[in-house]
């Protein structure tokens, strides 16, 4: 375990985690200069982009209170996922307004984040496998089906978010607008009526539901194959 902990990360992971630490910091001393000196700037959307750039900073240092916390080496490569993930949607989604101007920007990032949410559940799975010799020896299927499970309903507590904060923040998180795919929209923006204002949200939540059935589908069949051979070998 502990040889785990003292593992030397790689060096894409190394470089990438400092590109996007010092590129948030110089983003968000920008943002705080133009908050205080330019008395024309848009304050509101300001303040958006600081609380984008802090949450950033916030993912940076989750693997780390991990590792300190519950002495767990999260795996490089989901350290790398996640951080692109978070970055993706904080820093290009909001800050530089991707979700506006590319259509499909949010639909990847669901279909994606379904993807790294059930990844995350396997990964757990294996963890207690090997660190605490847990005898999992329950179908596979049923393996899968409860990650899926929990994924889709971390999608939908996401959406639960993401209303309250619109709600609260009026904000366009959930995409009800008609007018702008942005998360921040103007006064002369136009929302969505009926059936179409369900659309975005629906869609999300399929999104998370597909991507987590397609690793429980890979994982799926990696477990069963790992539970044949084992039983191989205890009748030889």
């Amino acid at each position: 375990m502990n040889s785990k902990l003292k593992e030397k990360k790689p060096y894409y992971l190394i470089i990438s985690r400092k590109i996007i630490f010092w590129l948030v910091v110089l983003m968000l001393g920008i943002a705080i200069f133009l908050l205080f000196t330019r008395q024309d700037a848009n304050k509101g959307r300001l303040i958006f982009t600081m609380v984008q750039l802090l949450g950033m900073l916030l993912v940076l240092r989750i693997p780390q209170f991990i590792k300190d916390k519950y002495h767990f080496q999260i795996p490089n490569l989901l350290d790398f996922i996640l951080i692109s993930f978070a970055f993706s949607g904080f820093i290009l989604g909001d800050v530089f307004n991707f979700y506006g101007k590319i259509p499909y920007w949010d639909s990847i990032l669901h279909a994606f984040s379904g993807v790294v949410i059930a990844y995350v559940g396997f990964i757990v799975i294996e963890y207690l496998d090997k660190e605490y010799t847990i005898p999992l020896s329950i179908s596979p299927l049923f393996m899968s089906l409860t990650v899926v499970s929990v994924a889709l309903a971390i999608g939908a507590v996401w959406e639960i978010g993401e209303y309250t904060v619109d709600d609260i923040f009026h904000t366009n998180n959930q995409q009800y607008m008609k007018s702008t795919r942005s998360t921040l929209y103007d006064e002369d923006d136009v929302p969505l009526v009926g059936h179409e204002a369900l659309a975005d949200t629906m869609k999300d939540l399929m999104l998370d539901l597909g991507g987590a059935v397609v690793v429980a589908t890979i994982e799926y069949k990696k477990i069963e194959r790992k539970q044949k051979k084992a039983k191989e070998k205890g009748t030889v």
